[in-house]
């Protein structure tokens, strides 16, 4: 699991330290190379959530080192492996921003075996008051330099403590997601039943657990109501794969297909999956992308799913409403059997129920 595995890091490195405060105001530091622009992390979890993990890690830590002035291992880290693209305050909400040829285990194990080295820093010269600068015989301050060592491995251990923090966050965080979804699945489906398994129940009850923070927060991580957003989209598109992938298996090439007077049951599944998936293209890369927050606060206030025509970004719930108020497509009006299978609005349901089960899925892998 993710965890073992930075424990394991931890024991190999023997330390972990947290960063100091520091008043510095620039620095100039060597970087290793950037992998090319664009390159997606690989790994060789079922979702891949170390990826996001590790980002968010990243970017917290580098929210600490600057609320902290330490400006020298801010700029180091963000030029490690060309990441900066990640910024201190969260503003970067895309769920694949670990580039990195191995995946984020690579990142890692890179970090700790990263030897340490010396910066020079320059601190500003102490502000002039306006008689001196009116003076031509007074000398002028310098600014005084001092040389800083940069320990890899120690930064290593503090993302790996940020990183464990935000484990613990997320795995509530995506219980109350998965209960939300199953409550919304109960309101279509008559069958409720058959929806409350014993495990379902234990995550539901999980799920009442109220995650306290936020920005400015001194409860929980600093950027913990961005990161909840973020892991709501990483779930959706992951959900979004996993229910095309569902009708293709179980229903076109297996024995649950709707069975109606017209006999267009299996012509109706394949064109299911074929609307999922053409409805896929075109919200995955908007949840990649993330909500433009600016452009929605200049809209003003509009229901989810709303802004698909005036934002290039999108939020979890803008996927899952713009699902449900999809109009009625003709595979689903072919029988009754096909439109409880097809609409919009058993497509949406479908998309929560495999939204839930992903939610069970990572937090298994956050374990």
């Amino acid at each position: 699991s993710i965890l073992l595995f930075l424990l394991s890091l931890d024991e190999a490195s023997g330390f972990a330290t947290r960063p100091r405060a520091s008043r510095i105001v620039s620095a100039a530091a060597a970087v290793t190379a950037a992998p090319e622009a664009g390159t997606p992390i690989a790994t060789t979890d079922r979702h891949g959530i170390g990826g996001l993990l590790l980002q968010r890690s990243i970017q917290t830590q580098l929210y600490y080192l600057e609320d902290m002035r330490d400006e020298p291992k801010g700029v180091w880290l963000r030029g490690f492996l060309g990441h900066t693209h990640l910024d201190a305050k969260g503003r970067f909400a895309g769920l694949d921003g670990v580039r990195c040829p191995g995946g984020w285990r690579s990142y890692l194990s890179q970090l700790v075996e990263a030897p340490p080295f010396s910066i020079t820093v320059e601190l500003a010269p102490p502000p002039l008051s306006a008689a001196h600068k009116r003076n031509p015989y007074l000398a002028r301050p310098k600014g005084r330099t001092y040389e800083e060592t940069i320990r890899p491995s120690a930064i290593s251990g503090t993302l790996r403590t940020v990183a464990r923090s935000l484990a613990r966050e997320w795995s509530p965080a995506l219980a109350e997601l998965a209960a939300a979804d199953r409550a919304r699945v109960r309101l279509f489906d008559a069958a409720a039943a058959l929806l409350q398994t014993p495990e379902a129940a234990a995550l539901a009850a999980a799920g009442q657990v109220v995650v306290a923070g936020g920005e400015g927060d001194d409860q929980e991580t600093p950027l913990h109501k961005l990161n909840c957003r973020i892991v709501a989209r990483f779930c959706t598109r992951a959900a979004l794969r996993r229910a095309i992938e569902e009708i293709e298996e179980i229903e076109v090439g297996g024995s649950l297909r709707p069975a109606d007077a017209s006999g267009g049951g299996e012509e109706a599944a394949a064109a299911a999956v074929q609307w999922m998936t053409d409805f896929s293209s075109a919200w995955t890369p908007r949840l990649g992308r993330g909500a433009d927050d600016e452009r929605r606060r200049q809209l003003g206030r509009s229901g989810p799913g709303q802004y698909r025509h005036l934002c290039n970004g999108a939020d979890a719930d803008d996927v899952t409403e713009a699902l449900w108020q999809e109009p009625p497509q003709p595979f689903a009006e072919v029988g009754e059997e096909a439109e409880r299978r097809y609409s919009p609005e058993a497509m949406a349901a479908r998309l929560r129920r495999a939204r839930a089960d992903v939610c069970d899925e990572l937090v298994e892998e956050l374990r």
